[in-house]
């Protein structure tokens, strides 16, 4: 009897053996690399942004995508060995949203309606994209290594700014300006790196200075087969002019041949990146026309209803 005490210790030390080599086993047949990334944010952004997530896609289509945040400067991630197409872009924006993103090929920025400014009109306009910075690596392989592999990378701004003046008349008469600019990308495809077409005009700000209207819009650039289109008028601005006497006057001013001259057309010169805040130079003037109560009975602000965008007659005016 005392030899069988013996057995059973023995079997349990064998099957800890067995068992820890089987858990061995699995550990080498799913290993991971230390992968490190660090972002060179130098002549990008003059503040840093609060982080960024990056998604490594396997290009197999068929392992489980690795998906982490780290800091504006990057970091450390375990990945398993394997072919990927990596993404990065920081996430702390307010108007830029994220969908679609089960693909590489298919995630995509957007940003939502403008809802709750109290324009009647505007909840047909969308928001104008915040600062978005992406870097988008198509093909990366992932060796099976005890050494980090670091990865040095350059984020891109691919939000454009634009800014403008336009020469009006009669903006005395004006108590308020909405604008919108249609035909300009609105959305973005982050693994192909270019803008897209999206649901509405891009809502803007506008003011008046003396004898000008100034303002400016932001846009993920200009759509990809948009310069070969400049002939159709493709791209415009429209204001309607909420008059003292709450009367709206809409105006609408072709600008695509002034965006397709601006030097923001992405691939002209691969080897200079294109200037991410763009003067648009509009020239001759718009003409606001006199309310029939210039006065409005002595009250400002915004009361007409801003709305059909479109629907009225288009005045065009000579751009360069």
């Amino acid at each position: 009897m005392q030899g069988v005490r013996y057995i059973f210790p023995v079997f349990l030390f064998t099957l800890w053996v067995l068992g820890g080599c089987s858990r061995r086993d699995i550990l080498d047949d799913y290993p991971v690399s230390g992968v490190e990334i660090s972002l060179d944010w130098d002549g990008v952004a003059d503040q840093l942004p609060e982080g960024v997530r990056i998604i490594f896609y396997p290009k197999d289509g068929k392992s489980k995508k690795v998906d982490t945040y780290l800091s504006a400067r990057g970091g450390k991630v375990k990945v398993p060995p394997g072919r990927y197409s990596v993404l990065v872009y920081n996430y702390d924006t307010e108007t830029v949203q994220i969908r679609n993103e089960g693909a590489y090929e298919t995630i995509e920025a957007f940003t939502g309606h403008c809802n709750g400014l109290g324009i009647a009109g505007t909840e047909k306009l969308v928001w104008g994209p915040d600062p978005l910075y992406v870097v988008n690596v198509e093909e990366l392989q992932i060796k099976k290594s005890d050494e980090t592999l670091l990865l040095i990378w350059k984020p891109k701004l691919v939000v454009k700014t634009y800014t403008f003046k336009v020469k009006a008349e009669g903006l005395q008469y004006v108590s308020a300006i909405v604008g919108s600019v249609e035909g300009m990308a609105s959305c973005y495809c982050l693994g192909r790196g270019c803008g897209m077409k999206g649901e509405a005009p891009i809502y803007f700000e506008a003011g008046i200075q003396g004898d000008e209207i100034i303002g400016s819009f932001t846009a993920f650039g200009v759509l990809e087969d948009m310069v070969a289109r400049a002939a159709r008028g493709m791209v415009k601005m429209n204001f309607a002019f909420v008059k003292t006497d709450k009367t709206v006057q809409k105006v609408e001013v072709d600008i695509t041949k002034v965006i397709a001259d601006s030097g923001g057309n992405e691939g002209e010169n691969e080897e200079e990146d294109p200037p991410m805040e763009i003067e648009l130079p509009i020239e001759d003037e718009i003409k606001v026309e006199k309310p029939d109560n210039p006065s409005g009975g002595g009250e400002g602000g915004i009361g007409g209803e801003v709305g059909g965008w479109g629907d009225e007659e288009e005045v065009v005016l000579p751009v360069k």
